[in-house]
């Protein structure tokens, strides 16, 4: 009992299904047709196992992938639901997780001691000074 298996690949192009190859690989029907999808140019594509048999001279058909732009769309709204329920599970473990006491810190000690009080009386000299050689100058 000979039987002949092929692959048709077919894209829905303006609301039919239009035949793009036939291949004798399943593999490579179905890589075929996942390369086509993913081009965006077409709102769905097929992958249809035709077995042909010689002896009754019949040939049976059924499909063996298909996928569709709500397919798609599908596995979109999938995952950015998965990720926003993992995104919930983060926050409430978050919130889960005992606080720890802020300890209020120590305030600085002001370090306005003698280094303060040394520069201004040097200020101070600097300026007399100045003042004293200015009045000696304006004698002269």
């Amino acid at each position: 009992m000979p039987q002949a298996v092929s692959f048709e690949v077919d894209t829905y192009q303006n609301n039919r299904w239009v035949l793009e190859c036939v291949l004798d690989d399943k593999d490579m029907a179905l890589s075929t047709a996942k390369r086509l999808y993913d081009s965006k140019r077409f709102s769905a594509v097929r992958v249809v196992q035709e077995t042909f048999d010689e002896d009754s001279n019949s040939s049976r058909e059924r499909v063996i992938f298909e996928t569709t732009v709500a397919d798609r769309d599908n596995r979109t709204a999938k995952h950015q639901a998965e990720a926003a329920k993992v995104d919930r599970s983060e926050r409430k473990a978050l919130k889960k997780r005992p606080r720890q006491a802020v300890k209020p810190k120590a305030k600085a000690a002001k370090k306005n001691g003698p280094s303060l009080w040394v520069l201004l009386l040097w200020l101070v000299a600097i300026l007399a000074s100045g003042a004293t050689l200015l009045y000696y100058l304006q004698r002269l």
